[in-house]
């Protein structure tokens, strides 16, 4: 029984296309647990989960793949899960969701096909660094054989990857789908490094009502990217929290780890984790804490309030017509590094090179990438990427 995931996997794609029914199809489990999406029926923050890759060596090809422990089964891979939202409005937090994973599934309906967040979803898990892809054209039950194979020669000409046909809602071909998962190639992780994580959420899990002497601390959840963490450690959360104007991080013990389906002694950068704190957990409620990034103290990469990056900008708004003209001073843009946003001014724009100030430093290394988002009638959208190449260190 595997204690660590294997590697870490995104579910990205357009609005209702069915990413959280698969996810359920997947992991028994309905990833939606806020009153707003359930009401809404749509994803809004990210939801996360971990499920088991089976081999039943009584039966042949895809058949054999299950999610389900069975005896003599071969649990031959865990997988940390992330359901990321589809609709436009959320492609920033698609984007902090895609700074924790190692491969991706593009999940596109048959009845619909290939819409704009399913080519925004696509660009922007790119930009973010995912390598490998996998497509689940879902739906296949609302439509003919004849409309499927027209649907997977559209996939096919958007990217070249396996795409399976399946009905999430139906458990049609999730072995299959399973199979291929089991294909992807396992990411080579750096153990040895200084341990930096990725914060996606934060949780009090305190219930209300309780004994403040039974108040347990906040809790982060997210990615350990490099190194090791272990309870006891104590640790530096950066950017932190703005107190009168001035970000000041913050600094903490770990109390537990939870990997998976377990609490552990010590945190490996496999799939996504949470890590219990003697943080007050008024600071982690409700995702205060969402796009920070973790580590030892004075460990940590630089904080930046200002920068100068390398860019390039597409051709059109990714997942839209509209043409993308270069920033100018005064322009304001959404801009990403790992799962930090933040908005940024221009205050100057050369060929090539832009210099942003911050409104929430960006905690990189110099030459890490960085997403770059204008507003394009009313909408943010990604219009291009860039590497950071110097700027002004945040004095603490």
């Amino acid at each position: 029984m595997k204690i660590y995931p294997d590697l870490s996997i995104i579910f990205i794609g357009h609005v209702d296309h069915g990413k959280t029914t698969l996810a359920k199809a997947l992991t028994g489990k309905w990833l939606d647990t806020y009153k707003e999406e359930q009401q809404k029926g749509i994803t809004i923050r990210l939801g996360y989960i971990d499920f088991s890759i089976y081999k039943d060596p009584t039966k042949e090809g895809y058949e054999a793949y299950t999610t389900q422990p069975c005896e003599g089964c071969e649990e031959i891979r865990k997988i940390s899960l992330v359901d990321a939202p589809g609709h436009e409005s959320l492609i920033m937090v698609m984007l902090s969701g895609a700074a924790l994973v190692d491969a991706a599934v593009l999940v596109v309906a048959a009845n619909e096909g290939i819409m704009p967040q399913t080519i925004e979803h696509l660009k922007a898990a790119e930009i973010m660094g995912i390598k490998h892809f996998i497509v689940a054209q879902n739906k296949i039950d609302l439509v003919t054989k004849e409309q499927a194979i027209k649907n997977y020669e559209e996939i096919k000409k958007l990217i070249d990857t396996y795409i399976i046909p399946i009905s999430a809602i139906h458990n049609v071909n999730i072995d299959a789908l399973l199979y291929y998962l089991t294909k992807i190639p396992l990411p080579k992780k750096e153990e040895n490094k200084d341990p930096l994580m990725v914060v996606a959420r934060s949780f009090d899990v305190n219930k209300p009502g309780t004994d403040p002497k039974k108040l347990v601390g906040g809790v982060l959840g997210g990615s350990l990217k490099q190194g090791k963490l272990k309870v006891g450690d104590e640790i530096e959360i950066r950017p932190g929290i703005k107190i009168e104007n001035k970000w000041q991080p913050i600094y903490t013990e770990i109390t537990s780890i939870r990997q998976g389906n377990y609490f552990v002694d010590t945190a490996l950068p496999r799939g996504t984790l949470a890590i219990g704190t003697t943080l007050d957990p008024f600071l982690t409620r409700e995702d205060n804490l969402a796009g920070q990034v973790v580590g030892y103290p004075d460990k940590l990469p630089p904080m930046w309030d200002k920068i100068e990056i390398e860019y390039s900008l597409f051709e059109k708004a990714v997942g839209t017509e509209e043409k993308v003209n270069p920033p100018k001073k005064g322009d304001k843009l959404l801009v990403g590094g790992l799962s930090i946003i933040s908005p940024a001014l221009v205050i100057e724009s050369k060929k090539d090179r832009l210099y942003l100030k911050l409104s929430k430093p960006l905690v990189l290394n110099e030459n890490d990438r960085i997403v770059l988002a204008g507003k394009i009638n009313g909408r943010w959208r990604i219009i291009g990427y860039g590497y950071l190449k110097g700027g002004n260190e945040y004095k603490l």
